[in-house]
């Protein structure tokens, strides 16, 4: 588990939100990426062609290889529903990276970027539509317990890019329930005190088992889904782990993705089975 990616999986997609995934891809040129499989998981696409007459996965794997010209690429299409064929697809890479637009619907991934993601084998890059931020922090959203795999991801890619990684804690007081007050229901500054003492001994621990990266920790309140979408505008990706994906059914989740405008990494519960039985990572 070192946060590294050799065999990519990439969603082509008829609707080009493809474009950006690729240019992301690009972007790692040098990083050691052998083999990508583009997945042509829009049936009624595939009858179409682009100016130079390829169809729209043989586009995409043409784009690749020339940003990649060190990687094997090969086209793999699918008849059947373009979500699940990403999924099926998924367990034979490293990452899945997946185009989408932002607030709208019209690509293969749609409004099921989030599903992809929670049922994806291996991690889940879901880059949105530009324009993209300046690209600053590496953000890893954090838990308890720390989600080792992706915080391997975080880390690798801070010092790949030599930027810094800023550990967000987004926290809110628990709500009312129409049989009374939750357990947690308290004082909102010893509620505020106890998520600051976990995000400094998540800290610590960080710091210590990565003593050259430099490590930020940013304490806020407000919904996690809402609080990491917003700090996305400064980030260059963020990375969310298990407990992330299955907060409040999958909610902030899908809050993030729907509003980000930085590249999400998502690591789905299947990507630590996989780490477990000695899969990459």
């Amino acid at each position: 588990m070192d946060g590294r990616w050799r065999a990519v999986t990439l969603a082509a997609d008829a609707a080009r939100p493809h474009d950006e995934a690729v240019r992301w891809l690009a972007a790692r040129a040098g990083t050691g990426v052998e083999r990508v499989h583009v997945i042509g998981a829009d049936p009624a696409s595939e009858s179409r062609t682009g100016p130079t007459g390829a169809g729209v996965a043989d586009a995409v794997a043409a784009a690749v290889r020339s940003a990649l010209p060190q990687a094997r690429v090969v086209v793999r299409r699918h008849a059947g529903h373009p979500a699940h064929a990403l999924v099926e697809e998924s367990d034979d890479g490293d990452v899945l990276v997946v185009g989408t637009f932002r607030n709208r619907r019209g690509s293969t991934a749609g409004g099921e970027a989030a599903r992809i993601a929670e049922r994806a084998a291996v991690p889940t890059v879901v880059v949105p539509e530009g324009p993209h931020p300046i690209a600053g922090d590496v953000v890893l959203a954090v838990d308890e317990p720390v989600d080792e795999h992706a915080e391997a991801i975080a880390v690798a890619e801070a010092r790949r890019t030599h930027r810094r990684l800023t550990l967000l804690r987004a926290w809110e007081m628990p709500v009312l329930t129409r049989t009374g007050l939750t357990d947690f229901a308290e004082d909102p500054l010893r509620w505020r005190s106890r998520n600051a003492e976990l995000l400094e001994r998540i800290t610590v621990e960080v710091r210590a088992r990565h003593p050259d990266v430099r490590v930020h920790a940013l304490l806020v309140e407000g919904h996690p889904g809402r609080a990491i979408a917003a700090h996305t505008r400064r980030a260059s990706l963020v990375v969310l782990g298990v407990g992330h994906v299955h907060a409040l059914s999958g909610s902030v989740l899908h809050d993030v993705l729907r509003e980000t405008v930085a590249p999400v990494c998502v690591v789905p519960p299947a990507a630590h089975t996989g780490a477990a039985a000695g899969g990459t990572a």
